[in-house]
């Protein structure tokens, strides 16, 4: 009777084992089997891939995908690294560089007016290149909303970046060539072009596209080009005084800074060559300044250009934006006028 009991129980556990895991169908064991699968793959490779039809959003390691749009993480940007841009070494920068000192010396030596055609180019250039720079600030070739006619019954019309661009170019084209004129004339056409900048930001921005494009791509480069052709216009040496400082600083930010790891390096290296340009100008004390102001006026220079072009950072989407005529012009953008206030107080 023993026997027969335990046979029985046994016998009740074994089918009780077998019956507490049943059998899967095989749909479900397949989809369990690739679900395994796919963790170990995701572990291996230190991701885990997850979709879902509802949301279109796709995460991967150091990427996130959503709805077509990448956005890659990456080092965090500190205030430092906003303003102060290393410089662009794509192309050939030497060559145009030192293109560009001669073009600019041979204008200055040749007078107001053949520099009033050069820095009127200049500031048209860097005009358009601030209008484009904000209209697609991510570099990715979207356009803003002011490219749009508007959606919807009742909207309004507004003005296209195209069109904006080379408005705006004009307009800060027109200083230079009113500096060239006369300081009076340069000064009036400076706030009829600045209110009308203004305007023009307005009516951009009723399509939600930033108005200080258009002010800043007017009144900067305009400001920058129309005191450097003033300076010119006042006193040859003084002109020349200007150009080489700006264009030595230029050459030793370009020089030293372009790979250095050190944001600083490149704009001391500028400082230097600015105080060589005023070594040898206070030496032969170029009029109108003697040997005191000389040095004087080139620490205002050596200051101004390392802080003008922070400032130009300041006013651009993102300080590495391809827009090289307004870096031909971010240096001058504070020595300009301060040189000219100098020059005036002088003569």
């Amino acid at each position: 009777m023993a026997e027969v009991t335990g046979s029985t129980r046994a016998t009740a556990r074994r089918s009780t084992r077998r019956g507490a895991a049943p059998a899967a169908p095989a749909g479900q064991r397949a989809t369990e089997s690739s679900t395994r699968r796919a963790t170990r793959s995701g572990s291996a490779d230190g991701s885990v891939a997850a979709a879902s039809p509802t949301t279109g959003r796709r995460k991967t390691a150091g990427k996130t995908t959503t709805t077509g749009k990448t956005k890659t993480t990456g080092k965090t940007t500190t205030w430092f690294d906003r303003f102060a841009a290393r410089p662009d070494i794509n192309g050939p920068r030497v060559r145009l560089g030192v293109l560009w000192f001669l073009v600019a010396m041979a204008a200055t030596t040749a007078g107001r007016w053949w520099s009033g055609v050069l820095w009127a180019v200049v500031a048209a250039a860097a005009g358009r290149e601030t209008v484009l720079a904000w209209a697609d600030p991510d570099g990715d070739g979207a356009p803003l909303p002011a490219d749009d006619a508007g959606t919807g019954a009742g909207a309004r019309p507004v003005v296209s970046t195209a069109s904006l661009g080379w408005i705006v170019a004009g307009l800060a084209a027109s200083v230079p060539l009113a500096a060239a004129a006369g300081t009076g004339i340069a000064g009036l056409v400076l706030v009829v072009v600045s209110l009308g900048s203004l305007a023009l930001g307005a009516v951009w921005s009723r399509s939600g596209a930033p108005a200080m494009a258009a002010v800043v791509g007017t009144v900067l480069p305009a400001v920058a080009a129309g005191a450097v052709v003033l300076v010119v216009a006042s006193q040859l040496w003084a002109g020349l005084f200007l150009i080489m400082a700006v264009s030595l600083y230029d050459a030793g930010n370009f020089v030293m800074g372009a790979e250095s790891s050190s944001r600083i390096e490149g704009p001391i290296s500028g400082i230097v060559g600015v105080m060589a340009v005023t070594f040898t100008m206070a030496t032969f004390q170029a009029p109108p300044f003697d040997t005191v102001t000389a040095w004087i006026a080139g620490a205002v220079v050596a200051v101004a250009c390392p802080v003008g072009q922070w400032v130009t950072s300041a006013f651009l989407p993102r300080p590495d934006v391809p827009a090289r005529a307004v870096r031909r012009l971010d240096a001058y953008v504070l020595a300009a006028p301060l040189f000219l206030a100098g020059v005036w107080a002088v003569s």
